[in-house]
């Protein structure tokens, strides 16, 4: 049965490394071949330790974006990490147009890697699922899908925006939060109160309020990080791996014509009120600068899981990226996590 279902999602599995792994470890990159598109999945590790972390990025980004010295030297010491590129995204391939439902597609997308995985490493691996702002929501709808959450034994979402039908009501009490606290802070005065005063009289119910609202969040993250509240600093390894492992300009051209993200608010998707349908072991983590996914937004989110063994942590320096700006917290708490329930 399972080898009818691997032909039926078409899937193809290439290796594409060129030198051998030292003994016990696994460096290369297999395709799944689903539904038109011929998708990556760049898979790094630990072999021995029989457990894969799936990583799922976020819009207009690609799945080596997360792989900083960190990841390589904690996660990846202690078990295979696979960073997939989603359909239109990063180095991903294919002929397809638009489907009728995109975000169930991608779902079923992530679904087949899953299969691929089990398929080419063995059926008894244990599997944990990450996601990463848009792939937060990809990765929950995945396991909103029937049969996922068995095969998954962990779920971890970073910064995920969920709600896209009350998002933007969780951004302006966000910036109006944190405006007020820099003004009585005596940071950046006048330009926090303009931020506030604009929020307050802004529609962003229509397409343009829409992006009006997107330009001061862009504006709020600067002055966030002139106050130095956060750390934004990338890593060499990080832009090593968006220059020479990824191409930047096949990346960016696919975004123009796949944007999900766009999709799901065009639709209002949330998952928020489905969650009571998951029950694996979670972990949450949202910074308390995020102005792109609140973490109220998360909170919302979190009380709605119907899991024992839940919990969600604040990143106190960190806007949307916290497994860049607070990279050594990051990764222990990823671990620790795998750790208690692989």
């Amino acid at each position: 049965m399972r080898t009818l279902f691997l032909i039926a999602i078409c899937i193809m599995v290439m290796q594409a490394c060129s030198t051998a792994p030292e003994p016990g470890l696994v460096d290369e990159t297999i395709y799944v071949r689903h539904q038109g598109a011929d998708m990556p999945a760049y898979v790094h590790g630990n072999l021995e330790s029989n457990v894969f972390l799936i990583t799922l990025h976020g819009a207009g980004s690609f799945g080596l974006s997360f792989r900083s010295d960190q990841f390589q030297e904690v996660l990846e010491r202690n078990q295979v990490v696979v960073y997939f590129d989603q359909r239109g995204e990063g180095m991903a391939q294919g002929h397809y147009g638009k489907p009728d439902d995109l975000i169930d597609l991608m779902a079923s997308d992530v679904e087949a890697l899953i299969s691929v995985l089990k398929h080419k490493y063995g059926e008894d691996i244990t599997l944990f699922m990450m996601g990463h702002s848009w792939g937060g929501l990809l990765s929950g709808t995945t396991l909103l899908r029937p049969g996922v959450q068995a095969q998954i034994s962990g779920w971890i979402n970073v910064s995920g925006l969920l709600d896209l039908l009350d998002v933007n009501r969780n951004r302006v009490e966000l910036m109006q939060e944190i405006a007020s606290v820099q003004v009585n802070k005596g940071k950046q005065v006048e330009a926090w109160e303009s931020v506030y005063d604009r929020l307050e009289v802004l529609d962003f119910s229509t397409d343009q309020g829409n992006n009006e609202l997107l330009g001061i969040v862009a504006e709020a993250n600067v002055l966030i990080a002139e106050d130095e509240e956060i750390f934004t600093g990338v890593g060499r390894e990080n832009l090593r791996q968006t220059i020479i492992k990824n191409n930047p300009i096949t990346w960016q051209f696919s975004h123009l014509f796949h944007q999900p993200v766009q999709y799901a608010r065009e639709n209002d998707y949330s998952i928020t009120n489905q969650l009571d349908q998951i029950s694996i072991p979670t972990l949450f983590i949202y910074g308390l600068y995020d102005f792109s996914a609140p973490l109220n937004m998360g909170l919302d989110a979190y009380d709605n899981i119907d899991s024992r063994n839940k919990e969600f942590k604040v990143y106190n320096s960190s806007m949307h990226h916290p497994f860049d700006s607070e990279r050594e917290v990051f990764t222990i708490d990823i671990q620790q996590f795998i750790n208690r329930f692989k």
